[in-house]
This record gives C-alpha cells, structure tokens and sequence, in this order.
C-alpha cells in the first residue's frame, strides 16, 4: 500500500514539473519577444532636442533671374525646331489653374507639375525655371540663411508654424555645428544624423497675437448684486477660500463650524465666480506703474484630472503679478500669449525691457517672434539649472528666484483644492489669487506694503472688508454690461 501512495505521489510530481518546464518556456518566449527593456544595461534614446537659433533670417528679393518674355522664346523655339512648342497635355488634374511663370510669364497651358502626384513644385516648359507656386506667391521677399546667404526651403508646415531650414550642406553654422560634435556624437550621427540640430532652422509663425489673447475668460451663472448672503459672509469666505487656501468644501465646514452660515461648497465656488468676473477686467487693464525687470516661468495645475499649465510674468522689482495665463500647451503660442498680456500692459514700452526666463526654448522662439512681427525687441536673460554657469545667470537668479518663490506660494494655495473641474474654475482661482497678491497681500521685500496700494482698500484692516472694497472699486471702475 505505501509503494502504491509513493509510485502516484511521484508521477504527481513529475507531471507538475512538465507543467512548470512548460509556463518557464512560455514565459522565456513572450518575454524574448516582449518591447520591456533589458536588464543588462540602462535603454537610452537620443532625441533630437528643440532649439531656437538666435539669429533672424535674411528678407531678400527672390533671385528668379532676368526676365523673359515667353513670345520671344517660343519664336526662337519655332526658327529652331521648325515647329511651335506645344502646350502641356496634361493626365490628371493640375492643382494651379491659375498660375503662370513668374520668369517669362508664361501662361498656365505650359505649365506642368515637378513633383511627382504632390505638385508641390512646377515647371515652366518655355523657360524651364522651377518654382513652387504656393512659396513664390505667399511673399515677394524670400528667407535666407544669415550665415550664408542661402534660400531657405519650407521644411515642415504645421497648423500654427511653418519650419524653414538651410538646406546648403557647406554653411558655416552647420560646418560650426559639426565641429562641435564629441567623438561618439559623431559616429551616432553617421548612423542617426535626423537625431542632430546642426542646420539653421527658423520657424514662421502665422497665429495672431492679439485675436488669441484673452478678454474675459470667466463668465459668471450668478449676479453678485442678487446673491442672498450679505457682503461680510461673502468677505469671509473670499478670505477663507483666497487667502489661506483652503478649498471649497472646507470653506463651507468653516462657516459653519465658527460663525454659523450654512452653506454648500458650490456656492462658494459660484461666489468665486461671480467676483472673479469683476476682478478680471480690473486686472487686466489697471494702470501699473512698472519697472523694466520682468521674470517669467510655468507651473503646473490639474484640471478636469489632465495637466494644464500657467504661465506666470512678475515685475520682480514691484512684485506684480502681470500674466496669469492657464492653458493646457506649453508651446511658443502659448508663451507669446503670455508675453503679449504683459506688454499690453505698458503705454510705451522701454527700450531697456528684459526678461528673465529659464532655458526653455519657447520664449526664444517668442522673442524672435516679437521682434519680426510685431517690431518689438527685448532681451532675454537665460537662467538655467541649480548653478551659476555663466555670468548672466549668476546676474539674473535672485529676479528668477522670486517667480520660483510665487509658484510655490501659489501651489501651497491651491494644493489642498486637489485640481480643477473645469477651465472657468481654473480661471477663477487664478484670477482671485492675483488680485489677492497684487492688492491685498504685503510683502516682506516692499516693507510689509502690498505692491499695488488703493486708499479705498488700505482704509481698513479686516481682511474681509478689504476684499469688499477692492469689489467695488473694479465696478466702479469698469462696470460689467
């Protein structure tokens, strides 16, 4: 009986072991044919980093050559050939039925596509001068290389942008480029060299600045002339809710708990509402009186549980808060917006203006933007990383500390609120806490005054009335429709 229980014991076994020799090869196959990284060394990719050349391209006339006259040189063609040139005898349909050579002005019948089922280039058959149609007739100026004075050829068209790149292979600022590259860069660029920047690459953007800023983003469901709690209970919970950050929910606790007003958390977010719809156009369009040192940064906030980003500019020298820009991009459009609020804000704007900024590439691309759109020029001084690596960073870091000290006060604020439901309550808050730090909440730096004084607000001490008082000066000042 025990040599039975042992035979079936150990055929149970055996049977378990096949069972394991089988799920240890399939687990050794998914995993051979698996994308997860291996454990024999660290997986690095080397990504071709975003970068803005300093430099503007050249506007110069496009050199089509000397001009012709078509009649004439079909006339030659005919004492030639003893026959006239034929117009194109076109198989598909031509995307330009209206363009003519821009050399000889050649009419569109012998004019033929140069590039392949795109068309992107075509060819006039009289002449033979290759143009693109949509290039040539976009501008009478072309872009050129500022090193080396070559036309620039459209590189890649986006829905905002256009990238324009150098496409001559002996130009200085690629040859520059080249030098530069370590020994290993080298030889992966002889294996990758899409993974390099070495050409001069200029982007054109075609956005409007000032259809995209933004007016009054926050439209408010509630009148705050006809909201049933009486001004020091909305004073209180702008207090609660504003100045020490608390969210809605415990904003509404606390009225309850310490002064006995019952109220919901959503009617404190209708009350933010509903003042920030006064707030906004005051803040946007109160007469500052600036300095000429600016700073600026991003950080982040959740909203509708997806990161958004807002985009901070600070006079660092009288502790304004200029742009408060809340957008789910961080691109060069989005920093142009947030620039654009800060330059709206002066009447003349000072040959000397500069910002402060850390080395993302956007607010490069957003100077050169400026300064060939708009005739704006300012400088930009970049300090990046923890260290003092040059002399403009070791110059410029206190102006950029303070923009880092306002994201975290901002974030110490808005922490506790866990994120935003929507973009108007984003806006919202964004808007309060500005108006808070501009109007209502001194500063160490400025002697423990606030940056922007009204003698309506200063008349009193009590936080609440303050934050009534700073309501009814926006109203009368820019009374809402």
């Amino acid at each position: 009986m025990l040599t039975l229980l042992l035979t079936y014991l150990i055929q149970i076994i055996k049977l378990q072991q096949q069972f394991i020799l089988i799920l240890l090869t399939q687990l050794a196959n998914i995993y051979t044919h698996s994308k997860v990284p291996r454990l024999d060394g660290p997986t690095y990719h080397r990504f071709n980093q975003f970068k803005a050349d300093e430099k503007l391209p050249l506007l110069q006339a496009s050199r089509v050559g000397h001009s012709l006259d078509y009649r004439e040189l079909m006339a030659r063609y005919l004492e030639q050939h003893g026959r006239p040139l034929r117009p194109v005898n076109r198989r598909k349909p031509f995307n330009y039925p209206n363009v003519s050579c821009p050399r000889c002005q050649a009419p569109n019948d012998f004019i033929y596509a140069n590039g392949g089922g795109q068309q992107t280039n075509v060819l006039c058959k009289i002449c033979h001068y290759s143009f693109n149609p949509d290039d040539h007739y976009a501008k009478e100026l072309v872009l050129r290389c500022p090193d080396c004075r070559h036309k620039l050829d459209l590189y890649k068209k986006r829905v905002h942008f256009k990238v324009w790149r150098c496409p001559n292979p002996n130009c200085p600022h690629r040859l520059t480029a080249l030098a530069q590259l370590t020994p290993e860069q080298q030889k992966l660029y002889q294996q990758m060299p899409s993974q390099f920047k070495l050409r001069y690459t200029y982007r054109e953007f075609d956005f409007n600045i000032h259809a995209l800023a933004k007016d009054s983003p926050i439209q408010s469901r509630v009148d705050l002339n006809r909201i049933q709690a009486s001004p020091q209970v909305l004073g209180t919970i702008l207090t609660y809710y504003v100045n020490y950050g608390l969210s809605a929910a415990k904003t509404a606790a606390l009225m309850y708990d310490i002064h006995q007003v019952k109220i919901s958390k959503q009617t404190v977010l209708n009350y933010a509402e509903a003042v920030g719809k006064y707030l906004r156009p005051f803040l946007d369009r109160y007469p500052y009186q600036l300095s000429s040192n600016l700073v600026g940064d991003e950080t982040y906030l959740r909203v509708k549980g997806k990161w958004h980003y807002l985009f901070y500019f600070y006079d660092a020298t009288r502790k304004i808060i200029l742009a408060d820009y809340v957008t789910p991009d961080r691109t060069t459009e989005s920093a142009c917006i947030a620039i654009y609020e800060v330059l709206k804000r002066y009447q003349q704007i000072s040959e000397n203006l500069k910002f402060t900024v850390d080395d993302n590439p956007i607010y490069r691309v957003a100077r050169l933007h400026y300064a060939q759109n708009e005739g704006i020029d300012f400088d930009l001084n970049i300090v990046k990383g923890l260290t003092n690596e040059t002399e403009v960073a070791k110059e410029y870091r206190p102006a950029k500390q303070t923009i880092e000290r306002l994201n975290r006060s901002f974030k110490l604020n808005y922490r506790p609120m866990g994120g935003f439901h929507s973009a108007g309550g984003s806006e919202t808050y964004v808007t309060l806490y500005s108006a808070c730090h501009n109007f209502l909440m001194p500063h160490q730096s400025l002697g423990h005054q606030v940056p922007v004084p009204l003698p309506e607000v200063l008349a009193t001490t009590r936080m609440p009335n303050k934050w009534l008082n700073l309501i009814q000066v926006a109203e009368e000042q820019l009374p809402t429709t």
